[in-house]
């Protein structure tokens, strides 16, 4: 049995759909760059009509229609793949919204699937071509499945969807029609197709890439030993390498399906870096302009940061968070506004807070786990948190309390789950504590366990969580005291503090507070989601691994959350996905696993002035390929 989907649009994207659909009978009046315009005059370029697909993917500004020329400049480290992967190489199969609560069609247009979601066929855009002109095509995505990552003896990069040789096959229907079988079941399979991991699905062109594989090209062996190297398969990777590689973004000669394809490539020894625009783009805006607008896409690259913060307050960057987006460089960027032209603007964090304390409710120690597993020990914990203090100490007040829970941008959002147990009270959080029977204390004031030693919570933390984060837990320390429990703070190498989580030997980790938005994909406080939710280890074991002798047999509610998720996983259709999900938060909310503190911090970011389009509400974050849902083509420079 086969279920149809067209991924649900949310706002704008909704209205690019309809648009898409209506330019396939207005050929003939899409307008170009005038740069591009000159090359088809003097006969070096085909006619725009002939460059775009059948139905371009329409996008409707964020601003205004743009206006074409500039160039878009950024500071950056050279070998910093990351950060090109997120601005120029978002062009997956499927995307993320610009709110990371959707995924939305790309280069593929939609999807059927069986009902075992095992069989995923997937519709391409029709048209589409290479940066060099040549068709896009189902080989081109079969080819990279079945030859690339399928090879046994790839030594490359695989995406986390298809980890193993044999995690799926691929077969052409036809031009525009591939179908993806995978081993394994997997109802998430397009939603990770959307994802920073997946990029490379459409960066490998077959009609490219084959030229240097011997089952392809006779002459491939022969080829690689003339240009220096000892196999095919060497010289291979530094001409068709994934996109986590220097390689990918390097080499000149390989065709692109992004907006800019590079000119002067990035190297361990480049100064700056060059990528200019692609004549054969498949996007264009609600007036028929072929987009991108700007012309090119500069990184001037350094090794010091602070040199790029001060070049960002100079205004030499044009939109800029990496590098500089920490807050202890703000007072000097917000500073600089006038000067440098450009307006500092705050972004929505992913975070749900900014500290999360999971206390590991599957403790060795009985008495611990006893505890921590209590309802009613972590609200009286909570309680006992002034997250008025830790706000004004911290964070110069600009933050207010929020538990772990997804933020007001997040479908999930539930205001009581921000709320609930927030509430600065030291009277009542001592007692429930007596309630509970920790009513003896020791000559320092601190409360016993029932075998008469001190009740310590012990909070392991790693060497790199330094600044407001130890300082947070620092006032967190001496305001449970207050109602005698001893939080005991170590820092450790995170080697160490790995090896302690995997063997379910710690108390509490705390933790940035993961799982704002992008809940689906960062679970960890709400169920046993990953080896992450510490909260839960033995649960998480349990569930994955029964047989590991530090797994715990959860409890019913726990159990059911476990029976949804996998119903999550086990359908493809973001409606039932997003419901399912519903169903296990609010188990999560009743059941109060995690504390949390004060409400992340919003990501500071450099726009220059004379950037348009720039949307004004999406999430900052490493887990959501920021910036580039914002679709990086509209950008456009007042001149």
């Amino acid at each position: 049995m086969k279920k149809h989907n067209k991924i649900p649009h949310l706002g704008k994207a909704a209205l690019a759909v309809a648009a898409a659909l209506s330019f396939s009978s207005w050929a003939g009046t899409y307008n170009e760059s005038p740069q591009l315009n000159e090359l088809v005059k003097s006969g070096k370029l085909p006619k725009v009509e002939e460059r775009l697909p059948e139905n371009p993917l329409v996008v409707e500004p964020n601003e205004s229609i743009g206006q074409y020329g500039g160039t878009l400049n950024l500071v950056g480290k050279a070998m910093d793949n990351g950060h090109r992967i997120r601005t120029i190489a978002y062009d997956n199969l499927f995307n993320f919204d610009t709110t990371y609560s959707k995924v939305i069609p790309n280069l593929a247009v939609g999807f059927t699937s069986n009902t075992e979601n095992t069989e995923f066929t997937i519709q391409l855009r029709k048209g589409v071509k290479w940066s060099d002109g040549t068709a896009f095509t189902a080989d081109d995505i079969a080819f990279y499945i079945n030859e690339i990552i399928g090879d046994p003896e790839h030594s490359g990069n695989r995406p986390l969807a298809l980890p193993a040789h044999d995690s799926a096959k691929a077969e052409v229907i036809d031009a525009h029609t591939v179908k993806i079988t995978l081993a394994k079941p997997n109802g998430m399979f397009i939603r990770t197709l959307a994802t920073v991991d997946s990029e490379s699905f459409t960066a490998f062109p077959k009609h490219y890439c084959s030229q240097f594989m011997p089952k392809f090209n006779d002459k491939a062996v022969e080829n690689a030993k003339a240009k220096g190297f000892d196999s095919w398969r060497q010289y291979a990777s530094t001409r068709c390498e994934a996109h986590y590689f220097l390689e990918h973004h390097a080499n000149v000669d390989r065709p692109v399906l992004t907006a800019w394809k590079v000119t002067t490539p990035p190297g361990p020894n480049a100064t700056y870096a060059v990528y200019e625009r692609n004549p054969y783009y498949w996007q264009v805006d609600t007036e028929g302009n072929q987009l991108p607008y700007l012309d090119s896409v500069r990184w001037r690259y350094s090794e010091d940061q602070e040199e790029m913060v001060l070049r960002a307050a100079n205004g030499e960057t044009d939109f800029q968070h990496r590098d500089i987006g920490q807050t202890s460089y703000r007072s000097l960027l917000i500073e600089n506004e006038e000067k440098g032209n450009y307006t500092y603007k705050f972004r929505p964090s992913t975070l749900s807070t900014e500290l999360a304390l999971p206390l590991n409710q599957t403790s060795k120690d009985p008495l611990k786990r006893e505890l921590f597993a209590n309802k009613d020990f972590r609200i009286a914990l909570s309680h006992a948190i002034d997250r008025s203090e830790i706000s004004e100490t911290v964070y110069s007040g600009v933050v207010g309390p929020h538990q772990a829970a997804p933020t007001d941008i997040s479908p999930f959002y539930d205001k009581d789950a921000v709320e609930q147990y927030t509430q600065y009270d030291v009277k009542k959080a001592n007692k429930i504590l007596d309630d509970l029977g920790l009513t003896k204390r020791d000559s320092e004031g601190y409360r016993l366990l029932k075998n008469g030693e001190r009740l310590r919570i012990e909070a392991i933390s790693e060497t790199r969580r330094k600044g407001v984060f130890a300082d947070a837990l620092e006032l967190i320390k001496n305001q449970w005291k207050d109602v005698g429990i001893f939080l005991d703070i170590r820092i450790i190498e995170s080697n160490h503090l790995i090896n302690l989580r995997l063997t379910n030997d710690f108390d509490l980790i705390p933790n940035l507070g993961e799982g704002g938005v992008g809940v689906i994909d960062e679970a960890r406080y709400y169920f046993p989601f990953s080896p992450e939710s510490t909260w839960g280890m033995g649960y998480y074991l349990w569930a994955n691994e029964p047989t590991n002798e530090f797994a715990v047999e959860p409890p019913a509610y726990v159990k059911q959350q476990l029976e949804l998720w996998k119903k999550v996983t086990e359908t493809s259709s973001q409606e039932e996905q997003q419901k399912y999900m519903k169903e296990i938060m609010q188990i999560a909310k009743e059941n109060f696993y995690v504390i949390g503190t004060v409400e992340a911090m919003p990501a500071g970011v450099v726009v220059s002035n004379k950037l348009h389009n720039v949307p004004e509400n999406m999430p900052q974050s490493w887990n959501f390929p920021t910036p580039g849902p914002m679709r990086m083509s509209q950008l456009w420079k007042s001149q």
